[in-house]
């Protein structure tokens, strides 16, 4: 272990001890969301208008993609968790990238999902997968003489040991929306599909569902999966707590994704970060693309805790928002922030 992991451990643990992380007092839950940014927004693709172009593009995007150093920003995200200590973790984009001569190219390339546990197995916090949103799994040959195979996906981990044995799991539900776009390109039309994971979670006498969700950037499918989301998973007596990328601008009620945003809160649900750290911006998107901006450029409050029912917010905040947060390489850990909330239920 070199001397910069030693001294995450002892911060964690200094962290552990002296009552930042609430975690495991009393009936408290603490949940995290995370984008982890697969290292592309495709705009390369979407841009192409031939074959040629398109393969061109492949490879552009394969390189933009490594050049963002997947592994090394899963270690900074996991130096996060592993100091805020969420009994729930809900993740966006925790893609892997293979490559391979022909399809299904099988050569993992980055995989962000795993290179997040392998690091936070390291780190001492054990963290297994509850469930997994599969999203794009396309492949197509690039200029380098081997074909690029993007799988996107989202996740909900859970940690093991501490309060985890407290909580009881069960009802674990992953589905995908009805409504998702599709992408005209030189090979054919791409559909991105998007979905959701939830899990029922008690907390001894009392129980309430969390869930994931990734929704689209544009803004007439964002508002169709919301009303999806509304009608199907949140429809529950439980009381719920939703986390994730919803690319909804909670805070500009100009922005035609405001609507989205509205759809959840005309049902009764609350915003965490409203609750408790209002009028703090809460910024959580976005810094530049390949992540080396100095000043951090978060101006959007896209990443959300909504809540409905019996449910109380204790604690809120950012995390890989700071300078200081960023990697070795001068790179921020995700072109997101992170939120990280503690929530306890009414009895």
């Amino acid at each position: 272990m070199n001397c910069r992991s030693l001294g995450v451990v002892i911060a964690a643990l200094a962290l552990g001890l002296t009552g930042r992380v609430a975690a495991d007092e009393g009936g408290a839950v603490r949940i995290m969301s995370q984008n982890m940014d697969e290292g592309t927004a495709f705009q390369e693709l979407v841009a192409a208008r031939t074959p040629q172009e398109f393969v061109a593009a492949v490879t552009l995007t394969y390189q933009n993609i490594l050049a963002t150093r997947p592994a090394e920003r899963a270690a900074a995200m996991a130096r996060e968790i592993a100091k805020e200590r969420p009994d729930l973790v809900g993740l966006q984009e925790a893609s892997i990238v293979r490559t391979g001569a022909a399809a299904p190219a099988t050569t993992v390339e980055s995989d962000l999902l795993q290179s997040l546990l392998d690091a936070l197995k390291q780190l001492g916090a054990d963290y297994r997968v509850v469930a997994i949103v599969s999203g794009l799994d396309a492949e197509a040959p690039s200029t380098l003489g081997f074909d690029v195979r993007l799988t996107t996906q989202d996740a909900i981990l859970v940690r093991e040991g501490g309060h985890r044995k407290h909580l009881k799991l069960e009802n674990v539900r992953v589905n995908h929306f009805l409504t998702n776009l599709s992408v005209p390109t030189p090979i054919g039309p791409i559909t991105l599909p998007r979905g959701w994971a939830s899990v029922d979670v008690g907390t001894g006498e009392s129980a309430f569902r969390f869930v994931t969700t990734h929704l689209d950037i544009v803004p007439p499918i964002q508002l169709a999966q919301m009303n999806e989301l509304l009608a199907s998973v949140a429809n529950t007596r439980l009381p719920v707590v939703l986390a994730g990328d919803f690319n909804a601008n909670a805070a500009n009620a100009a922005d035609p994704s405001f609507r989205t945003y509205r759809a959840a809160i005309d049902v009764g649900f609350a915003d965490a970060w409203l609750r408790r750290r209002h009028p703090d911006a809460g910024f959580t998107c976005c810094q530049a693309p390949d992540l080396l901006n100095t000043a951090s450029s978060l101006d959007q409050r896209i990443d959300l805790v909504l809540v409905r029912g019996e449910v109380r917010v204790a604690r809120i905040g950012l995390v890989g928002n700071q300078p200081e947060d960023r990697t070795p390489s001068g790179l921020w850990p995700s072109d997101h922030a992170g939120i990280a909330a503690t929530v306890s239920l009414d009895r």
